[in-house]
């Protein structure tokens, strides 16, 4: 049996280390040119533009935020998160705070649970379903959120009865509106890693599907992985239309509630709670980007997707047929 893994891992290093010499000399004979990275100058210009554009609005509600009634400079509108009047702002938005986090929660769970692992099995297993599976996953996106609610309310109407009243029920809706960036950003990773050659490869040695997509297709998708995470936390915590035609409490609606009474407050609330979701933000992304020993081209050397894809289904085929034969 080990003669045939080693046997099938060369065949599948073999055929990617040609595709990879292939690819190296069509880019080499000029056929890529014009796709050729810019120079260190226009990357720096594009940087800034971009930085620039991110960075406005925050300056402008920073602006805001010391702005006084008569038009000078004042730090009493930051004092007033100390006041005595605050506290009732901010016990409202703890509220609405804690009811967005466990929406949050919810809805990744709901993407890791059932959303990533069906686009895994529809691509590997039902390639033919892409082409109206990128029509289906565009929906949440042109139909309007005020429009979704109409069909969303006999649903939750359904759910508040049989199954719970809770703000965390919105993660059912908030998991529907992700889709299309979920689906955009696991379908690239999935054709770029070929994943349906290697889920054969890791069958033909001998392992499971759930083996195959635990120890070969999640490890490949880990990057894919973490910018859904993040975009799902990002459409969660900032989504407004939905929770307030359904009558929901969510950080959103709460600073809505506040901003009617004191707009300056609801500014600098937002500017502190923009800061610490950047920072979790850069958190998360530092931590999925990540390498493990072995991989990566900083002072290493770089194994061939090829051979390191022929390794690891050799390796989920050989974790199988051991526990078979402890079993046995």
């Amino acid at each position: 049996m080990a003669g045939v893994n080693h046997a099938v891992a060369a065949v599948a290093s073999d055929a990617a280390g040609n595709a990879e010499k292939e690819e190296y000399t069509t880019i080499q004979n000029g056929a890529w040119s014009r796709y050729d990275r810019p120079s260190l100058a226009a990357r720096r210009i594009i940087l800034a533009l971009f930085f620039l554009l991110v960075a406005l609005p925050v300056i402008g509600m920073l602006y805001f935020s010391f702005r006084s009634t008569d038009g000078g400079m004042t730090t009493s509108h930051w004092a007033e998160l100390f006041s005595s009047a605050a506290p009732r702002a901010l016990r409202m938005l703890n509220r609405g705070l804690g009811n967005s986090l466990a929406i949050v929660l919810v809805t990744i769970a709901i993407e890791y649970v059932v959303v990533i692992p069906t686009l895994v099995l529809l691509d590997v297993r039902f390639p033919r379903s892409r082409r109206w599976m990128r029509v289906l996953m565009l929906l949440p996106i042109a139909i309007p959120a005020i429009i979704l609610v109409v069909g969303y309310a006999p649903v939750f109407s359904f759910i508040y009865q049989w199954i719970s009243t809770s703000q965390w029920t919105l993660a059912f809706a908030y998991g529907i509106i992700s889709l299309p960036f979920v689906y955009t950003t696991i379908e690239a990773d999935l054709m770029g890693m070929n994943a349906a050659t290697l889920t054969q490869a890791a069958e033909s040695l001998g392992a499971g599907w759930l083996r195959t997509l635990w120890s070969v297709l999640l490890p490949g998708l880990r990057k894919s992985i973490v910018s859904c995470t993040l975009i799902t936390a990002a459409i969660s915590l900032g989504e407004f239309t939905i929770a307030s035609l359904l009558n929901r409490e969510t950080l959103q609606t709460d600073l809505i509630v506040i901003s009617q009474s004191d707009v300056y407050l609801s500014v600098v609330v937002t500017l502190i709670i923009l800061i610490l979701t950047f920072v979790a933000l850069f958190l998360v992304s530092g931590a999925g980007a990540q390498r493990r020993p072995g991989h990566g081209t900083g002072g290493r050397k770089r194994i061939p997707q090829g051979q390191e894809a022929a390794e690891v289904a050799e390796a989920a085929g050989s974790a199988d047929v051991s526990d078979e034969s402890r079993h046995a």
